[in-house]
């Protein structure tokens, strides 16, 4: 039996049976604590917000919260016992499980255009969605409806964002002997800065608009935008890349100097590229370009490439000649067919880390033949602009997530079921083997928000009770925007992929792929364009 099985599996001498996977009593009941806590806090908190007080989708839920005796902060009393089914805050649970529906992007943007208003005004933006001015404004880095989506991210306090401080330390884990290096490829670049106004016409904050992970590393850290002149200068000491290579908004010579410093640092021990897609982006260029690369290390010189000058000369101060280490990466040369050639640039490498299920598991193959089988390929998290969803839970099965419970509340649609609110599952009653879409109502304003995203419930983690899920898909629903429609046939997303997976070997060996209607000929058709790993198959033509 594998450790995860044994895990999900394991039982105590007072259990709870889930679906086959026996959980620790304790743990379900702190589990069921633990969200009527967050649920406690999140209404207390927001609903003070112009968002709760103004939104017509949560008129329901006011009136039910009675106002006029006591509403929210009788509701909200501390409760010692979660299972006395009298108490303040399962009364408020009940009370928000049958008020709030369904919600979907839509339904927010009355409210949060606000924050692009001109001019930007902070009467109109304070305590919108969330207490306060929000510390940046995520975008989405890619969404399946087209038009980007941004969403408000609020500073909380340290007990509600125990999620977002585990999958900050697993971005940049400890190494071996504790002198070793990270390679951690994150952007702090940011799409425009909303500087909202008082009622002096001054401006008060800069609000940057940029991509979760940016912001959460901004957050972590106390980087404001005004200081990004000061942090371009610094090199953080555990990793490989001095800051400013973080400000390079272009991104092939972002992929360079990561690739450059890299491949100088001999302590590298760990290579973080959030997604597998920038893995593979990262060994093809120090393939494509390893010349390059060899002139650079050989001569100390940063080349004048396209989008770096604002940061060539902080650049330039961490990059000294080595022709030692230009000699060696020469001798290796380009030798991308042979297995573990990535590990041949880097013998130190032990761990490569990037979210690597659902789409990005296509480049797996690719990325396991560079690094060889002496380096770890582990997974990251299931994760959106909306929110963190789950942490890896085994690093040895790239599929498997641990819901996390701290930061939202986080509850279930069975696919199967009408998409309405009152078939909402909790963590605690969702069935393994069965698919659900994800719901959150978050710290950031979300009620019951839809974020489309489809896992399968594998089993619960005997220590927390937390479900332990796959992740599936996005949902083939028109509110979603997921398929493809041409000559009148709808395609699901998950088909286009095993089309691709069928005929991968034929090809020659697929590593990425793309699709579009194609309209060249009288009948519609789809046109696949692919990336292939290596030569054309012989018996593909």
């Amino acid at each position: 039996m594998s450790y995860v099985r044994m895990l999900l599996a394991r039982s105590s001498n007072h259990t709870d049976n889930h679906g086959g996977f026996e959980v620790n009593a304790h743990a379900a009941k702190e589990r069921k604590r633990n969200v009527l806590e967050v649920l406690s806090y999140l209404v207390k908190t927001n609903s003070a917000t112009t968002y709760f007080r103004e939104s017509d989708a949560l008129a329901r839920f006011r009136s039910a919260l009675r106002p006029g005796d006591g509403g929210v902060d009788r509701l909200l009393q501390q409760q010692q016992d979660v299972d006395d089914v009298t108490g303040s805050v399962q009364e408020l649970f009940e009370i928000y499980h049958c008020n709030v529906g369904l919600s979907v992007y839509e339904d927010y943007l009355l409210f949060t255009s606000r924050f692009f208003d001109e001019p930007c005004k902070k009467s109109s933006m304070e305590n919108l969605m969330a207490p306060g001015l929000p510390c940046f404004i995520a975008h989405s880095s890619g969404t399946s409806g087209g038009a980007t989506k941004h969403f408000q991210k609020y500073r909380h306090r340290d007990h509600v964002s125990l999620s977002t401080s585990e999958a900050m330390k697993k971005l940049n884990p400890p190494t071996s002997n504790g002198r070793g290096k990270n390679c951690i490829m994150y952007s702090l670049g940011y799409q425009q800065v909303v500087a909202p106004l008082n009622e002096d016409g001054d401006v008060e904050g800069r609000i940057p608009v940029c991509l979760m992970t940016s912001g959460v590393i901004r957050v972590s850290n106390n980087m404001v935008v005004g200081g990004d002149a000061i942090y371009s200068t610094i090199k953080v000491p555990n990793c490989s890349s001095p800051l400013a290579v973080s400000f390079i908004q272009n991104y092939k010579p972002f992929l360079f100097m990561y690739a450059l410093f890299a491949l100088v640092e001999p302590k590298l021990e760990t290579i973080n590229t959030l997604f597998t897609m920038t893995c593979r982006d990262l060994c093809r260029a120090i393939h494509d370009q390893l010349g390059d690369f060899i002139h650079c290390i050989e001569t100390g010189v940063i080349p004048d490439l396209e989008g770096i000058d604002q940061v060539k000369e902080n650049l330039q101060r961490f990059l000294q000649p080595n022709p030692d280490r230009a000699e060696e990466l020469r001798k290796i040369g380009k030798a991308i067919e042979t297995q573990g050639w990535f590990k041949q640039m880097r013998p130190e490498l032990r761990i490569i880390l990037a979210t690597a299920s659902g789409p990005f598991s296509t480049v797996i193959p690719e990325i396991r033949h560079y690094i060889g089988p002496d380096v770890s390929l582990e997974t990251l998290t299931i994760a959106s602009s909306e929110a963190f969803l789950a942490l890896a839970y085994d690093p040895r099965d790239l599929g498997l997530y641990k819901v996390v419970g701290s930061d939202d509340v986080i509850e279930f649609l069975p696919v199967d079921e009408p998409e309405e609110s009152r078939y909402l599952a909790q963590t605690g009653n969702v069935d393994p083997g069965k698919k659900y879409e994800v719901v959150l109502t978050t710290r950031d304003g979300s009620w019951r928000y839809r974020l489309g995203d489809v896992v399968e419930v594998v089993g619960f983690d005997p220590r927390d009770g937390q479900p332990v899920v796959r992740y599936v898909e996005r949902r083939n629903d028109s509110l979603f925007n997921v398929h493809i429609r041409i000559a009148n046939e709808v395609t699901k997303e998950t088909q286009l992929p095993s089309i691709v997976d069928a005929t991968s070997d034929l090809l020659g060996g697929v590593s990425e792929f793309c699709v579009c209607p194609d309209y060249r000929g009288s009948v519609g058709r789809y046109a696949f364009m692919v990336e292939l790993q290596g030569n054309l198959g012989e018996n593909a033509v």
